[in-house]
């Protein structure tokens, strides 16, 4: 099954090749702070391979941070928006939403 990917904003910036997949995994990171990360998976509707994909962008780009932590003898991952994140997606809102001041 193939996926579409929309570029979304403008081709400069720290969110330069964000995808519209990649926008919406911030936006639920953003709504829940730490998801984990087959809901996530869930979430953006992509396969294994995508998700894979796109979460190794949004943490090559510190979009993004797996957090892992131990539940008795297993491991749970979740995934968190980093500051760097939040700040691209804040950006990527105010151009194509122009959001008023919140500051």
């Amino acid at each position: 099954m193939m996926q579409d990917t929309q570029t979304v904003g403008h081709r400069t910036g720290p969110h330069e090749g964000m995808s519209a997949q990649g926008l919406a995994a911030l936006l639920a990171l953003a709504g829940s702070r730490q998801l984990d990360v087959d809901g996530l998976r869930r979430r953006t509707r992509l396969s294994q391979r995508g998700f894979e994909s796109l979460m190794a962008w949004l943490q090559r780009e510190y979009l993004v941070d797996l957090v892992c932590t131990l539940d008795g003898e297993r491991v749970k991952e979740r995934l968190a928006l980093t500051e760097r994140g939040e700040a691209v997606l804040l950006a990527l809102l105010e151009r194509t939403c122009e959001l008023p001041e919140f500051r």
